[in-house]
């Protein structure tokens, strides 16, 4: 019998019993188009997980500084440096940092000394940072070298003693800044008693802050911190020749080890869940080929008495289940790749075309797999019934 003719009458097979596989099918397609969306959706919500600093714990945040004690250096890094460091491969931001620990301000008979900051646009994306009301410092800002800032909760509540402060102007030393913005939420500890203001800003009107100090550095996956760092250690150390020992990145490994165990706990038990439901679907095909098997006994008495060999009838049994399961695996697909496409809005991420692809593939060969596990058995059952025997069956 030639293959396409014994594919035909597998295929005729399978639909007229469709029936007696439904549910069999129903949970194969379940199982299979759960593997995609959990696949697929778990890569692209990962990468958006890298978004939330507060979920994460900023463990994807990682600070150049210097140990002056162990090989002195004035702790001056260059904007050529940031510019270097934001080539890297996976960075969201690299943030240059100017900064005062203790100043002046004064707001109409009100004084206190705040730490005074210097920053770019690309400092809020290293931080947890929320606002009360107002804006951050921006780009505009930035460029225009303007007299603005945005303060920390400690500042606005020993100079202002209350919480509508935008458009208020605050003395810094000799100087006049508008307020732009206040701080708010729980995660702003660092910042609360700081005065912020563009970093052009900073180092054109106060002595002593045109050396770049700190580089906070914010990569877009946990998985590749180490990486991100081993990287911008080798450019700062080029850069900086003598110096060596004296740069250092601080991370925090620790965190980023619990995101992972946390996520991977997650997907461990997602995937173990769609593991059982796929394997139940695989015995329920062993089950139904074995009744396929006990009711066709006589069809399989008879073709052997005609010369049908037993490897025929093994390939036909064998051939019908992985058909079975591959149609399962199938419906699956278009259901795992519309629920994928449903899915995506809401939950605001983007899908990688290729993890898709890759996912759907994996899923059709899995379940070709399964159905060939599942169906041996009965297969072979079939194909060593002896004729003579099979052919007087009731």
């Amino acid at each position: 019998m030639k293959m396409e003719d014994l594919l035909v009458m597998c295929w005729r097979s399978v639909l007229r019993n469709r029936r007696r596989y439904k549910a069999v099918m129903i949970g194969i397609a379940l199982g299979t188009a759960g593997f995609i969306v959990v696949q697929t959706m778990g890569d692209s919500v990962e990468k958006k997980m890298g978004e939330h600093l507060e979920l994460l714990g900023e463990a994807t945040v990682m600070k150049a500084v210097w140990r002056n004690e162990e090989n002195y250096h004035p702790g001056e890094y260059q904007m050529s440096d940031v510019k270097r460091l934001r080539r890297i491969p996976h960075t969201m931001a690299v943030a240059p940092v100017v900064s005062i620990p203790a100043i002046d301000a004064f707001f109409e008979t009100n004084e206190w000394s705040p730490g005074l900051i210097g920053v770019d646009q690309e400092f809020w994306l290293t931080q947890s940072s929320q606002l009360r009301e107002g804006r951050f410092i921006g780009a505009t800002d930035v460029v225009g070298r303007k007299n603005v800032c945005v303060l920390g909760q400690n500042v606005a509540k020993n100079l202002f003693g209350r919480e509508k402060l935008v458009g208020e102007l605050v003395g810094v030393g000799s100087l006049k800044f508008e307020v732009v913005g206040l701080l708010g939420g729980v995660q702003q500890n660092d910042l609360e008693r700081y005065i912020i203001i563009p970093l052009t800003t900073a180092q054109r009107l106060f002595s002593g802050l045109e050396k770049i100090r700190e580089i906070y550095i914010r990569v877009d996956n946990w998985n590749e911190v180490e990486p991100v760092r081993d990287k911008a250690l080798k450019i700062l150390r080029e850069t900086h020749k003598g110096y060596e020992q004296g740069i250092e990145i601080t991370y925090y490994p620790r965190r980023i080890e619990k995101v992972k165990s946390t996520v991977y706990m997650v997907k461990l038990f997602v995937y173990a869940a769609l593991g059982v439901t796929i394997l139940l679907g695989g015995i329920g095909i062993m089950a139904v080929m074995l009744t396929a098997v006990q009711d066709r006994t006589r069809e399989i008495g008879l073709r052997k008495a005609l010369g049908a060999k037993e490897d025929l009838i093994l390939l036909q049994f064998l051939l019908e289940a992985v058909l079975i399961s591959l149609m399962a695996g199938c419906i699956g697909v278009m259901i795992g790749v519309f629920s994928v496409t449903i899915l995506k809005g809401p939950l605001g991420v983007e899908v990688s075309k290729v993890m898709l692809i890759v996912s759907i593939m994996s899923g059709i060969v899995f379940t070709a797999f399964l159905g060939i596990a599942s169906g041996l058995y009965p297969s072979m059952k079939a194909s060593r019934m002896d004729s003579v025997t099979a052919m007087r069956f009731e």
